[in-house]
């Protein structure tokens, strides 16, 4: 009896001795992370006026670790508390100001353990706060669409340069509607009138330039804002804004207004076409972002000036000055876009002389990792990723964007949007892989089992999906030559990539 006494109290030693050696190898866990707002309105959300207290309880949180809070808003994650203010206690709790996300999904925080030194991730939680459908009693309904100007300049509309601001508020929209603009002519067909922007979102109440277009024959211009259902297709409200062309358009037969007629009409005396620029300048030579400048300008024998401002590589062109003044100055911005030159382009409304005048732009960023190529966006963020090292190459997911980037060992790459991968089959293995190689699963095996040439240059996976926090900054392209990278990224192990347009490489650590 006495041996199997002491056999017992040996076997419940060695119990508890692994059990404690076990809880002290124990990665940190988030064991819960929850929101006291259990849904909002849509209307709240984007008032930005709703809070909510996040709570959280983590076990194992050493100094060697550290918490992190983001909030996702158009196409990022975004911290909610500045990197230098005090660190999150492992268990705790913050009331925070909910911020729309500017897109279609609900208000979401990301609760992040991180590694301090490596940024890997160790463990993550997402809380979102639901859109409460309930709250909306009534359909949606176009409260406001206005405009502050009375006509449209017919020379302008058919030179495609027109441009009016429009201001709407919609009141109870639905969080799948969006907002579309477009043009109705006389004959019933319509056209968009949207200019190009990054994001399909667009605000439920603010103000912004559409595009109106010239079709002969017509004598106003009507503008229409509809609600519509993204997804079903629904058209929830719809108002119109009509406004007369103000003037006739060259080679029409008809003026607008008019009844037609056979008798010919007095025509203005067609300027010389002797005319030239004596001076034209856009001072100061270099300015910041969105920054305003003076345009100055002198010209002889032409009847009045039109200035357009134009940034490299965006189509986009701009007319900032359309003057008949034949001599003067304007005060114009810098467009917020421009991250390296804007070049200012002066024609007489002759025709007769062209003169442009170039704006330097100083990067108002730096990139987080030293010198690289252009000028970032905007500063670095810590974005959520996942690695995945192959025999050819590696895969990197971005939480933010669900881009994958693909990048072979022989220095070229490839971008998939969520897109481009989502609705692919998975991956189907046939028999087992070779030793010590894997198969990769998730958006990882979509891409690599079905786009063309992944497989075949990445080969097998050498190990396990990898999540952790990465920094990452874009590059702006608007500029001749392009810059050499899109973004910069950093991989598990603290090196930097850049990356974009067929090609990457380690720029920094490694």
């Amino acid at each position: 009896m006495r041996t199997k006494m002491l056999v017992l109290l040996l076997v419940i030693a060695l119990l508890s001795a692994g059990a404690s050696a076990s809880a002290q190898t124990v990665r940190p866990t988030i064991i819960t992370f929850d929101s006291s707002l259990e849904t909002i309105g849509l209307a709240e959300a984007e008032a930005g006026e709703a809070t909510t207290t996040l709570t959280w309880h983590t076990v194992g949180l050493s100094g060697e670790y550290r918490l992190a809070l983001h909030t996702y808003v158009l196409d990022d994650w975004q911290l909610v508390f500045p990197a230098d203010t005090a660190p999150l206690e492992a268990s705790g709790a913050r009331v925070i100001t909910i911020r729309h996300p500017l897109n279609f999904g609900p208000p979401t925080f990301l609760l992040s353990i991180i590694r301090v030194g490596t940024n890997k991730v160790v463990d993550q939680r997402i809380v979102t706060v639901p859109y409460d459908a309930s709250m909306l009693t009534e359909p949606p309904a176009i409260a406001a669409f206005s405009t502050e100007v009375d006509t449209v300049g017919g020379a302008a509309l058919a030179s495609g340069e027109a441009r009016v601001t429009v201001q709407w508020e919609v009141s109870q929209r639905v969080p799948s509607a969006n907002l579309v603009f477009d043009q109705v002519f006389a004959d019933g067909t319509t056209t968009s009138v949207e200019l190009p922007r990054l994001y399909l979102w667009i605000p439920s109440a603010g103000e912004g330039p559409v595009a109106p277009v010239y079709r002969e024959g017509e004598e106003a211009v009507t503008l229409r804002l509809r609600v519509v259902d993204v997804v079903a297709g629904t058209v929830y409200a719809e108002e119109t804004l009509q406004l007369p062309i103000s003037e006739p358009v060259a080679g029409d037969t008809q003026e607008p207004g008019r009844a037609p007629t056979t008798e010919p009409q007095p025509q203005p005396e067609p300027a010389s076409p002797t005319g030239g620029v004596n001076i034209f300048t856009a001072t100061p030579n270099t300015v910041a972002p969105g920054q305003p400048v003076t345009l100055t300008w002198d010209v002889s024998g032409a009847r009045g000036v039109r200035i357009e401002a134009a940034v490299p590589q965006m189509t986009a062109v701009q007319t900032v000055v359309d003057t008949q003044a034949s001599s003067g100055s304007a005060v114009v911005s810098v467009p917020g876009y421009a991250a390296y030159s804007a070049t200012y382009t002066l024609r007489t409304h002759d025709g007769s002389a062209v003169a442009t005048a170039i704006v330097q732009i100083s990067c108002p960023y730096t990139f987080f990792f030293g010198q690289g190529d252009g000028c970032p966006t905007g500063r670095a963020g810590q974005v959520g990723a996942s690695y995945r090292a192959f025999e050819g190459g590696h895969m990197i997911w971005r939480a933010d964007t669900n881009e994958i980037y693909v990048h072979f060992s022989d220095g070229t790459a490839s971008i998939f949007l969520e897109q481009d991968y989502a609705n692919l089959p998975d991956a189907v293995i046939e028999g087992a892989p070779p030793l010590n190689r894997q198969a990769p699963d998730s958006g990882f095996g979509k891409v690599w089992a079905n786009a063309p040439g992944v497989r075949d240059k990445l080969g097998w996976a050498l190990d396990d999906e990898q999540g952790y926090m990465a920094t990452a900054q874009r590059v702006a392209p608007t500029r001749v030559p392009r810059p050499q990278y899109a973004f910069y990224i950093t991989l598990p192990g603290g090196e930097v990539i850049g990356s974009g347009y067929g090609a990457w490489r380690i720029v920094a650590g490694g």
